[in-house]
């Protein structure tokens, strides 16, 4: 599936146009750059460049970036205290 850069998050249709006149007119084209070739663009720093260079793969692989918290929840103070009180009503 071919996306457009403003599929990317951060990236809407004035940076789009900028990334553009830089010749960077594709996801494909941005991933191939890399994050020195983006910092050539004026309002891509160290910082956005990565991090928009890491959107963009993941785009273009078509892969969700996942959040670590999704991976493993994690159980709260609270919840734990309840499930103490359970088990010794029960017991």
């Amino acid at each position: 599936m071919k996306h457009a850069l403003t599929d990317i998050p951060g990236i809407g249709d004035s940076t789009a146009a900028l990334l553009a006149e830089h010749g960077i007119d594709s996801v494909k084209a941005l991933v191939k750059g890399g994050a020195k070739g983006l910092m050539k663009v004026p309002g891509f720093g160290q910082k956005r460049a990565a991090a928009t260079i890491e959107a963009a793969t993941a785009l273009k692989d078509d892969k969700p970036k996942k959040s670590k918290k999704a991976d493993k929840p994690k159980k709260g103070k609270d919840v734990k205290k309840k499930d103490k009180k359970k088990k010794k009503k029960k017991g």
